[in-house]
């Protein structure tokens, strides 16, 4: 059973998605067009987040898309977790104040929450693997100076 504000999501969610979209793009230190391959990806897995909102494995899958994409730039994880209070924002705009807000706040919590996991581990592995490459180029060049 659909919730007000999915029904509300739902139904508005070509304009929704846009203004997510336009929320997102703004968070990059340097102006993003979505016609961009970075911006059409951060497009997709909103998209994929927003048709799936109510959970299951399309929403994680969408959200693991969403947090590499915000993991690999220079951003912390407030700024970059903010989009789901954004979306939250925007949808309680096209709710009545009794239809439901709470319910679809405690869902963008579990979403930021979900997406910080994502998010770390996908920074996690950035750093492992440029520790891996330094000891790489650390093995080269003493094998360089042995030789």
């Amino acid at each position: 059973m659909m919730n007000n504000w999915m029904q509300a999501a739902s139904r508005n969610r070509s304009a929704l998605l846009d203004r997510w979209i336009s929320a997102g793009l703004g968070m990059f230190p340097e102006h993003m067009s979505q016609a961009t391959p970075a911006g059409e990806a951060l497009a997709d897995a909103m998209g994929t987040v927003l048709d799936n909102i109510g959970g299951g494995d399309d929403c994680r899958e969408g959200i693991e898309r969403l947090t590499r994409i915000f993991a690999v730039q220079p951003l912390p994880p407030s700024k970059s977790l903010a989009l789901f209070g954004a979306l939250c924002d925007l949808i309680q705009e096209l709710i009545p104040e009794d239809a439901g807000r709470e319910a679809c706040r405690r869902r963008m919590d579990e979403m930021t929450l979900e997406a910080f996991d994502c998010f770390m581990e996908n920074r996690e592995n950035i750093y492992r693997l440029k520790v891996d490459e330094a000891r790489s180029q650390m093995h080269m060049l003493l094998r360089r100076a042995v030789s």
